[in-house]
């Protein structure tokens, strides 16, 4: 039976000097992004220095949109799989992790299939559908889209894996497997393009083969990984499973999907407004991958402080959150100056790196007016970055959705027809970052007030602490509310003669963790239709982790009863007799009304809400359903009275008690 005792190892990141947890942290994630948008990018570099010209780079734009496709799928299972993994070792609960593992491998070697196959029996209406109205436009796209398509169970596996090589302990291994796929592809591109005359099949295959280089690398990994081993039973899909990664991984989804139906939209717009011109969504496309690269290295930036942020956040360390994001917002501010400068000044000799060498005027104004605003979307990206790592996921979706999807995607449709030109969808996407900018700056006032408002209150020491026992059962109790589960511990733990735990588990979980003991009372009781993103958060999760070890710590020291927090299951290993206690809603309702002074509708809101608040925290916790009888060793109806309960449970485990 194994027991977690150790002290957490997470208080460096409220201890540490802030610059140099962010090089730690913030280095990797950048390079991992930059690699990841190079994949996307080089391809262009030579198909437009090369004889297929501006036509190749078209033909790239309108492939792009299926390929992100891919890209999305393998994310949502893979990002989603990586999160449920990191989750499932900060409880200790490790045994599904090879079945996650393998489900998410399994499930996507099938979502490709179904790609592969659709893209293939539908190929010509999604490429004519994505933009490719000029027959030799998609000619050419026909032509490079064979060995993507092909090549996507490699591609959208590779995004499986190596989300979950990274949560495994081996961030530089997932890169370097993306690297040099990266790698392949930059040498194998001139070969076939230029010596071997193979044309846009050329640059394609070249892809491939560094999707290929990838994919083996990922796989390997597998044969000698860290924390897990697959066998044959791994790969067998469990749903369950499957769904729980899910629901981590619909955040990475969307934000792909979002880039797809953008890049949909502005094709077929550039078609209706731009009619005969085959240079526009090349140049458009070339404007977007190159936007990528500069977002990349924001997002990395911000995300390598996500656990600084996180973890300061949770103790309440307020000034070190804010020389955190301080730090993170002048070195995005760095780059989306730098870039907006180039964009601005120069933006020709970008777009001569791509074989432009006349530059159209469209070429020129998506850079200087269409990107003009790419500083506030650095900025915004940190801000959505900022409420995801503090357990915010609504806002922090809010802000990532708003630019796209929201804002830019109504204008792009809208604004050109106010002129019936394509002059005004230039200024479509500065709008969008202008709004979005707002909302973000809003938002992010409002949590700097809040954090002064909460810097003012005096937090009382708490001089709980791990009450000697004896020997015997420990009873954990998990209740309605309004049931009076609380006051029936209360009872029982005094008629035993042993510790009661309830609240105080907060305060020693503080301790623990070195989180703030305001912050982990709000983890139960938190509501949020994003909750399993909320959850996922590294502050979070450390403080679930931190209530966990001390109620092995409580466990270890002999008899008590323990009201909430999945005790039920976190000590499921050692000698606890389980009870569910429940009651009918009207007794409820007069117990919450005669202690809160709740009138009949709102105890019987409250009631609803706190009820559904600890079966998504027990579910979140344990993977079971909260209240149903076959996790619990007694259900028992408290109307009958409080103090015929304590005498129910008294009875039940007096045998034990005379150990």
């Amino acid at each position: 039976m194994e027991k977690t005792n150790q002290n957490l190892d997470n208080k460096f990141l409220g201890t540490e000097k802030v610059g140099k947890l962010l090089k730690m942290f913030s280095i990797p994630c950048v390079l991992s992004l930059i690699i990841q948008a190079l994949y996307n990018l080089v391809d262009q570099i030579f198909i437009g220095n090369s004889s297929l010209g501006q036509l190749g780079n078209t033909a790239t734009g309108i492939v792009y949109p299926l390929t992100v496709i891919a890209l999305a799928l393998g994310l949502f299972i893979g990002d989603g799989s990586a999160a449920c993994i990191s989750i499932n070792q900060g409880r200790s609960q490790t045994k599904d992790t090879h079945k996650t593992i393998g489900t998410g491998i399994t499930i996507g070697l099938v979502v490709s299939i179904v790609l592969v196959a659709i893209s293939f029996i539908f190929r010509k209406d999604i490429l004519v559908g994505f933009g490719a109205k000029n027959p030799a436009v998609l000619e050419y796209s026909i032509e490079y889209s064979t060995w993507i398509i092909i090549g996507f169970p490699l591609f959208l596996l590779a995004c499986v894996l190596n989300p979950i090589i990274r949560s495994d302990g081996s961030p530089k291994f997932a890169m370097f497997s993306m690297a040099l796929g990266a790698v392949a592809n930059i040498i194998l591109d001139p070969i076939f393009i230029y010596a071997l005359h193979m044309g846009m099949n050329g640059a394609a295959l070249a892809t491939f083969i560094g999707q290929l280089v990838s994919f083996v690398l990922s796989a390997a990994y597998f044969v000698k990984s860290k924390n897990f081993k697959l066998t044959f039973k791994s790969f067998v899909p469990d749903f369950k499973l499957l769904w729980q990664s899910l629901k981590l991984g619909i955040s990475s989804f969307l934000t792909q999907i979002s880039i797809v139906i953008i890049s949909v939209v502005t094709n077929n717009i550039l078609n209706i407004y731009l009619p005969g011109d085959t240079a526009a969504i090349g140049l458009l496309t070339i404007a977007f991958k190159v936007f990528g690269i500069v977002i990349s290295i924001a997002v990395g930036i911000a995300s390598g402080g996500q656990p600084i942020l996180g973890y300061n956040y949770g103790a309440k360390k307020y000034d070190r959150v804010k020389e955190a994001f301080k730090y993170i917002m002048l070195s995005t501010l760095i780059v989306g100056i730098v870039a907006t400068i180039l964009f601005e000044a120069c933006p020709q000799y970008i777009l001569a790196i791509f074989g432009y060498s006349q530059v159209p005027e469209f070429g020129l104004l998506i850079f200087r007016i269409y990107l003009g605003f790419i500083l506030l979307t650095c900025l915004t990206k940190v801000v959505s970055i900022l409420f995801q790592a503090i357990g915010c996921p609504v806002k922090s979706t809010l802000i990532a959705m708003l630019r796209d999807l929201i804002f830019l995607v109504p204008l792009t449709i809208l604004l050109p027809l106010t002129t019936k030109t394509i002059y005004p969808f230039y200024f479509s996407a500065p709008i969008s970052d202008f709004l979005t900018a707002i909302v973000a700056t809003v938002l992010l006032i409002v949590l700097f007030k809040q954090m002064a408002k909460d810097n003012k209150v005096i937090n009382k020491s708490s001089s709980v602490e791990i009450l000697p026992s004896n020997k015997g059962v420990i009873v954990t109790i998990s209740r309605q509310h309004g049931a009076g589960g609380r006051e029936i511990g209360q009872k029982l733990a005094k008629k035993l003669g042993v510790p009661f735990y309830d609240k105080e588990l907060t305060a020693l979980s503080a301790e623990e963790s070195g989180l703030a003991q305001e912050y982990i009372e709000k983890i139960e009781e938190k509501n949020s239709i994003l909750y399993n993103l909320y959850l996922s958060s590294e502050a979070n999760q450390l403080a679930i982790k931190a209530q966990e070890n001390v109620l092995n710590k409580i466990a270890q020291t002999g008899s008590c009863v323990i009201v909430g927090r999945a005790a039920d299951y976190v000590l499921k290993d050692y000698n606890t007799y389980k009870v569910f206690v429940y009651a009918p809603l009207p007794f409820r309702q007069t117990r919450i009304m005669a202690n809160y002074g709740d009138d009949e509708t709102r105890a019987k809101e409250n009631i609803e809400k706190a009820d559904k608040r600890r079966a998504k925290f027990y579910e979140s916790v344990t993977n079971q359903t909260w209240g149903d009888v076959k996790n619990y060793n007694l259900a028992v109806d408290s109307s009958i009275g409080i103090d015929k309960v304590v005498e129910q449970i008294y009875l039940a485990i007096k045998p034990d008690n005379k150990k």
